[in-house]
C-alpha cells in the first residue's frame, strides 16, 4: 500500500507497541522479528519472519532493543 504521510505521523498513529522505527524510512512490527545480524558500521539487519530485510540504523537502535527487551 502506498501512503503519502510523513513516517513520524504514521509511527504516531500505529500508537507504538508492537510498532516500532527502526530507520528513517521503516517501521516494523517487532512480533516478526526473525533474527539481528550485525554489520560492520554498529548497524543491524532486521530479518523479518516474511524473509524480507530491514536496515536498523544506529539511531534507532536502542527503541528496537527495547521493544525486544535485548542488548544490542
Amino acid at each position: 500500500h502506498l501512503l503519502r504521510e510523513t513516517m513520524g505521523r504514521m509511527e504516531a498513529r500505529l500508537g507504538g507497541a508492537p510498532f516500532v522505527r527502526v530507520h528513517r524510512s521503516a517501521i516494523v512490527n517487532v512480533e516478526r522479528v526473525r533474527d539481528l545480524r550485525p554489520l560492520a558500521n554498529r548497524e543491524y539487519v532486521v530479518g523479518l519472519a516474511d524473509g524480507s530485510e530491514v536496515r536498523l540504523s544506529r539511531s534507532y537502535r536502542q527503541r528496537l532493543a527495547d521493544a525486544m527487551g535485548v542488548e544490542l
